[in-house]
Order: structure tokens, then sequence, then C-alpha cells
């Protein structure tokens, strides 16, 4: 829309009274929002068809003045604003209050007319779904049930496209009702067994309710009076468990009629008097006015005069309220006949007149009704030669358009095949200059394995010199405390031996940490170790492997404390983590002397959680440090106590740290002690 319309629009508005600026307001917005969303979704066309229903259902209580005024102000502020499928659906709607509020065929037509012609050049199709139903119930109005039943199945044709099974099944019933009004009545029965198959499977009640309801009236027509009585019973069965209250009602009164019928007078007064307290409950004037007719003539036929009077009265004054003509011409009827029949004939003359008055008077409205429709009819004519006109030019622009399109096709053809011709043409070339590129990335990736090969070749050299000098420290001396003890057992003395025994086991417990190291460390670099993450309490971890060291630690006296909070979670592999922990802890042990401190802390810090080992031990040098993590560089250091070491424990620590997606370092000084940090992921 353009501002400068915008702006009019809005100034115009200003200067209206307080009271209707809220109410343009309204309209402009919901202007606005159709320019946006008229006709786009399927759900659109859902609320469409609720609309359009609710119009025949009579669910907008305010004055017919009222709705007209406000449809004619939509349609102006669209026509303002320029907004075409605005114009249309406020034409429609239009339409719809003249069709269902003021029976005005000719000018509901006019409108109709209008919206189907922006509609078709706009190729709203879920709009003309709606128009053409609007149309078909015009014909269907005026008896023209052939014109009724195209528009009906040319609606049909377009909900193919969206699919709504609402509009499908209520077209199906339509369908139905028009073949049956028409004397088609096979193909009404085809029309509702579609209804009630398809619903089915839908499990749409209210449809097959309505489609039961529909098929009882057919069999009546067609005199099968206990096939008419199964359906509506069944019909009533679903109208009860929808709790349609209004529908239970009529619906009893069309069994209490089959069994009238039938002669069967006491079920069909059972049935007119629950029908009867459903329409009190549901405060149906007209309703109770059929009702009491009903109950009224079966006492009638079963010779109960005064109970007939009763409920015809009743009946007759129920009527009155509404107009309801059908029961007042009924009510007269039969009041004449009851007082017939006990002798009363002055009242029996009074209501005899009144019957032939208001038959007359029922005559003539239904010649006039007659002659209006035959009217209604001839206009109708003339107007369909106005949509016949609007298809014409629907054939057309769609036969030009398909002529476009052959030729845009021809053109996309011949452009295509140039592509494919280029594309060859390229592809020969990027061939030839990718088989180059292969056979250079070939060349680099031999290289990149050989150098990668003399790399690994390096590391298992290095690996296997730690291996035989780590190895053979901790047995030389197994082998001296052993030939001690087997060559001198009986010149040592018991403290002599005692000692031999305690530097045996250390030597032991030494090659034993050496072994487990070394395992672990080679099954890490051939991918054999079970690495798999979860979600884990790290002071859990900590308490376990301080309370599994405490021995160790209390052999030299040391202290360990424990400073991680309660509950700190990270996220990685247990078991490689509590290595990483054990060997740390070890090594702070080993390096701490006597009578020492170690502390163990985590904390976490946004993605991850942050542990650090502190020790008041040796510490160590600037140099040490830039070798401690590296093969290439393999440096061991005896501890506090002569403790043996390989130096493999921080490659391996260094190892599972970085599969766990974090990092080790250190910070140390001589003589003051060292701190080692490493860092693990917080859960997701």
């Amino acid at each position: 829309m353009p501002t400068e319309t915008f702006v009019r629009i809005f100034q115009k508005i200003m200067r209206m009274p307080k009271g209707l600026k809220f109410l343009y307001f309204l309209l402009i917005t919901s202007i606005l929002f159709d320019h946006s969303a008229y006709g786009q979704t399927t759900s659109a066309l859902q609320k469409s068809f609720d609309n359009y229903r609710d119009f025949f259902d009579n669910t907008d209580e305010k004055p017919t003045e009222d709705l007209l005024r406000l449809g004619i102000s939509r349609l102006n502020n669209a026509i303002e604003i320029n907004n075409a499928k605005s114009i249309a659906k406020a034409q429609k709607e239009l339409g719809l209050i003249y069709l269902t509020r003021l029976n005005d065929f000719q000018k509901a037509m006019e409108y109709f007319i209008k919206s189907m012609a922006i509609e078709d050049s706009l190729s709203l199709k879920e709009s003309l779904v709606i128009t053409n139903l609007a149309i078909a119930q015009i014909f269907e109005e005026v008896e023209d049930y052939p014109n009724s039943k195209d528009y009906l199945n040319q609606a049909k044709v377009l909900n193919t496209s969206f699919n709504n099974d609402d509009i499908d099944l209520y077209i199906l019933n339509k369908l139905g009702k028009i073949n049956a009004s028409n004397g088609y009545l096979k193909e009404a029965l085809i029309n509702y067994n579609e209804v009630i198959e398809k619903a089915e499977r839908l499990k749409h009640y209210q449809a097959i309710g309505e489609a039961l309801l529909n098929l009882g009236q057919l069999h009546r027509l067609d005199g099968a009076y206990l096939l008419a009585l199964e359906k509506h019973k069944e019909a009533l069965e679903i109208q009860r468990s929808l709790k349609d209250r209004s529908a239970e009602a009529y619906n009893l009164s069309n069994i209490g009629e089959l069994y009238y019928i039938m002669r069967n007078y006491d079920r069909s007064l059972a049935n007119h008097i629950a029908s009867l307290e459903i329409f009190r409950s549901l405060k149906n004037t007209e309703g109770i006015a059929m009702a009491y007719n009903y109950i009224g003539v079966l006492y009638f036929n079963q010779y109960q005069i005064e109970r007939a009077i009763a409920n015809l009265k009743l009946g007759l004054e129920n009527a009155q309220e509404v107009q309801a003509q059908v029961e007042l011409r009924k009510s007269y009827k039969f009041l004449s006949q009851c007082y017939r029949e006990i002798g009363n004939f002055q009242q029996a003359l009074n209501y005899q007149d009144l019957y032939v008055a208001f038959n007359d008077f029922i005559q003539n409205e239904k010649n006039e009704s007659k002659l209006i429709d035959m009217q209604n009819r001839y206009i109708l004519e003339k107007k369909q030669t106005q949509i016949d006109k609007l298809e014409l030019n629907r054939i057309q622009r769609e036969n030009e358009l398909k002529r476009q399109k052959r030729s845009k096709d021809f053109l996309m053809i011949l452009a295509g095949l140039a592509i494919i011709i280029g594309v060859l043409v390229l592809y020969l070339y990027l061939t030839k200059r990718k088989s180059n590129k292969v056979l250079a990335i070939a060349n680099r990736k031999v290289q990149k394995q050989n150098d990668k090969l003399q790399e690994v070749n390096a590391t298992k050299d290095k690996f296997f010199s730690i291996i035989g000098h780590d190895l053979k420290g901790p047995l030389n001396s197994l082998t001296s405390f052993s030939g001690l003890l087997i060559n001198h057992t009986e010149s040592l003395s018991k403290e002599e031996i005692k000692m031999l025994a305690t530097d045996l086991d250390k030597s032991l417990k030494n090659l034993f940490a050496l072994l487990e190291n070394l395992l672990e460390w080679s099954r890490s670099q051939t991918g054999n170790i079970d690495f798999t993450p979860e979600k884990f309490n790290i002071r859990t971890l900590l308490e376990n492997n301080v309370q599994l060291l405490e021995g160790q630690a209390q052999n030299k006296g040391i202290k360990i404390v424990n400073d991680a909070p309660e509950t700190v979670m990270a996220y990685g592999d247990q078991n490689s983590i509590t290595t990483v922990i054990r060997n740390l802890i070890s090594n702070a042990i080993k390096f701490t002397p006597e009578n020492g401190m170690i502390k163990v802390a985590a904390k976490a810090t946004g993605s991850e959680v942050k542990v650090a080992i502190a020790d008041n031990g040796v510490g160590m040098s600037e140099e040490v440090m830039g070798k401690i993590f590296r093969i290439d560089a393999k440096h061991s250091t005896t501890g506090t106590a002569n403790e043996k070491g390989t130096g493999l424990g921080l490659l391996l620590c260094k190892e599972f740290i970085e599969k766990n997606g974090g990092e080790i370092w250190v910070k140390s000084k001589e003589e003051k002690g060292s701190v080692f940090y490493f860092t693990i992921p917080t859960p997701k």
C-alpha cells in the first residue's frame, strides 16, 4: 500500500468521532492482515469455510442493518487501499448477508460474481471453493437443482488441490440432498454412503450423523420405513455421544413420525414426549409447538379428545409466539376436528375458519414465492451468462498461459542443450586438470606417509629405549637383592634381611608401576582403550585416589588434603581420568619430602572443570618443565626417598587428558614445589 494512501486514511480516521475510531482501526488491521495472508494456506481455507457455515447457522446475533453497514465499510476501505483480495472477500461476505438474512438472491449473486471475477483473475482457488458453494446455495434456494449441482461439483474439483475433508463431506451431503430433491434417489444413496465411508475413516462423527439422518429421510421417501427407522436410530446414538441436543430433539420427532406412519402410536408418543422435554430445556419455542402438535394428533387418533385438545392448544400458543406457519396450520386443523368429535360445532367452525383462512394465506404466500422464484430463476439465468463469460475468459487465459509455457519450454530446452555442450567441454578440461591434481596429491600423500612412518619408527625406537633403560634398573636391583639373600643369608642379621626385603619390595612396586604405565601407554598408542565419556563427580574420583595412595603418603609422613567441593560435575572417560589423577598424586608423593603436604582441588569454570594437584616438594627448573610431556625428550628424576620413575606417567597423563578434550600443564619452582593443572569439559 502506498505511504501517501496510508497517511490519508490515518488522517481521515483521526478526524472521526471517538466511538468510531476503534472500529475503523480494527477494519484496517483486518484488511492489512488479509493482504498478507488471505487464501494462502489450507488453514485459511478451513477458516473461510467455517465463516461461511456461520452465516447459515445465524451465530452472529447482530441486527442485519449493522452487519450490512460493517460489510460496506469493509468493502470501501479495501477499495481505498486497492487490495484486490480484500475487495473479493468483502464482496463475498456482503453476498452472504443478502443470501442468508434478506433472501435477496439477485443482489447476493451480483456480489458473488464480482468476487469470482477477482478470484479467478488472481487464481485464488481457495476463495473460489467458497464462492462456488455460495452460488450453488442460491440455485438450490430457487430449486434450480442442475445448476446447483454443477457449482457443487466445481467446488469439489477445486477442493481436490487442498484435500479439505470438512468441505468434501459437506459437498457430498449437499449433492445427496439435491439428488433426493430431484428424484434421483439412487444417486443420493451413493452420495450418503460415500459420506459415511469417508467420515468413518476420518472419525468425523458429526458428518456420519448428518449422513445417517439424510439416509433415513431418503428411505422414508422410498417407503422403506424399517430401514429409515434403523438409520434414524443410528444417527440418534451419534447425536447423543456428541451431546448435540437440538439435533437429538429433531431426530426424535422424525422417529416419532415413522412410528406414527407404521401405526405404532405408543412408541410414537414416547419419542415425541422425549423430544418435547429436550425442546423445553433448549427453550426452542418452534420445536415445543411441533412436539405438542404431534402429541395432540396422536391422542386424537386414539380418541382421547380432551388430551388432544390440551396439547394442541399448547402447540397453538407456542406457534403463535414465533409465527410458525406450519404448526399454526396443524393446530387449527386438528382443533377443529377435535371439537367436532365432542359435538362443540361452534368451536369446530371457528377453528375451521381459521384453518381455511390461514391455508389461503399460506397458499397465497406459496404462489407469491413461486412467482418470486420464477423471477429469481430468470434473473439468475441472466447472471449465469456473466459467469459463463468469466469461465470463457479463464479458459482463454489458461490457453494463452499454455502457449507461453510451450515457448518457454522450447527456449529452456535450447538453453539446456547449450549448457550440456558447455558442461561437456568444461568436464573434459577439468578431468584432465583433475588427473594432474590427483597425481600431485598422490605424490604428496606418499611423501607424507613416508614422513609419518619415519616418525613412528623414531617413536618406537625411543619407546623401546625407555623400556630397555627403565626395566634394567629395577631388574638389576632385584637381581642384587636376591643374590645377597641367596649367598649371604647366614651372615646377615635379622635387621639386615628385613632391610633387604624392604628394598626388594620397593623395587617390585616400582617395577609394577612401570609395567602398568607401559601397558597403558601401549594400549593408548594402539587404540585398544575403551574410551566411554559420561557425566561424573570429579570430587568422587579425587577422593577415591587419595584413599588409594594414602598409605604410600603416610609412609613418608605426607598429608594429602582434598579441597574439591562436594559436587563438581565433569564429562569424560572416568577410567582414563582416574589414571591421570593416580599418576599425578603418585608423582607428588614421590617428590615431596617427609612431613610435607599435598593439596588436590577442583573448580568448575564455565564449559570446563579445572583440577589442581599441588605439592611443596623439590620443584623443577624451566628446562625440566619443557621436557616432562615430550617422548622425544624423556626425563626421569629420582624421588626424595630415592623412588625410581620412568617419565612415562606424565606422557600418559598428557595423552589421556587430550583425548578427553582438555589440557595439562605445570607451574613449578625449584625447592618451592610444583602444581600440576589439567582441564576436562563440563556436561552439556
